[in-house]
């Protein structure tokens, strides 16, 4: 049996830890060319030594930087077929009185703008290539309310994201699809800024925690189904949101 990924090349933001560190392990061993990108100085040098993966500092907030993505790919790999927006933050249940402008512009910026962004800027190379997948990763919290106003608004619209590029670019070759995980074990506070809002988490941990789904994944779980969605397995698959979570979308 044949490696699921030959022959593909994928970028992969948020590589440096969490789901994407696990997406991007899982795509090499399946025999796809990675470039694996992230902002946090120090976390691709896990990638040293690997021929199949391409280590990428970059900020997605930053068009020159996604255009710096795409381009290494182009240039090292010859193509792209494959891009995972995996990079992201929340805003650590920060209640609507407690959330600035400036929370609520960078969650958006990461979360929301920048797959927009670099979606539009790597539809142009598969296109020329004959085709393509786009993944975004959203959230249980794109259909919940139980988190903070900018990360929920940010993720529903990753979803809206994902089924407006699937009308539109599916006739160029390209599908687009969308995880949204549940509870997955990853240092995403670290990357946020800060503690999570006492009263904020007290809402979710008080509604989550009466859920019979409950519980954690690991990241592993989120990458095994990207490669599924990534995969010519997943040939006929378009617009779908996928949740990852347990069951914590059905309570």
């Amino acid at each position: 049996m044949g490696k699921r990924l030959e022959g593909k090349v994928a970028l992969i933001t948020g590589a440096g830890n969490g789901m994407g560190e696990a997406t991007a392990r899982l795509f090499a061993a399946e025999g796809a060319k990675v470039v694996a990108v992230d902002i946090m100085e120090g976390s691709l040098e896990k990638w040293k030594g690997n021929e199949n993966i391409i280590s990428l500092y970059a900020d997605i907030t930053k068009e020159e930087d996604i255009e710096k993505m795409v381009s290494t790919a182009e240039k090292e790999f010859g193509k792209l077929d494959i891009v995972c927006n995996i990079a992201g933050i929340n805003d650590l249940c920060y209640t609507l009185e407690d959330t600035t402008d400036e929370m609520w512009d960078r969650v958006m910026d990461i979360d929301l703008k920048a797959p927009f962004r670099i979606s539009r800027r790597a539809a142009k190379t598969m296109e020329e290539n004959g085709g393509g997948v786009i993944l975004n990763i959203g959230s249980y919290a794109a259909y919940r309310g139980n988190h903070g106003p900018s990360y929920t608004a940010a993720k529903h619209g990753v979803v809206g994201l994902t089924m407006s590029l699937a009308v539109g670019l599916i006739s160029k070759g390209i599908r687009t699809n969308c995880i949204n995980p549940g509870g997955t074990f990853t240092n995403i506070e670290e990357h946020s800024g800060g503690n999570y809002h006492p009263e904020g988490m007290g809402m979710l941990i008080d509604i989550t925690g009466k859920f019979p789904t409950n519980g954690y994944a690991q990241p592993e779980d989120i990458a095994n189904a990207a490669l599924f969605l990534c995969s010519d397995e997943a040939k006929h698959i378009n617009g779908a949101i996928l949740p990852v979570d347990r069951g914590m979308s059905c309570c």
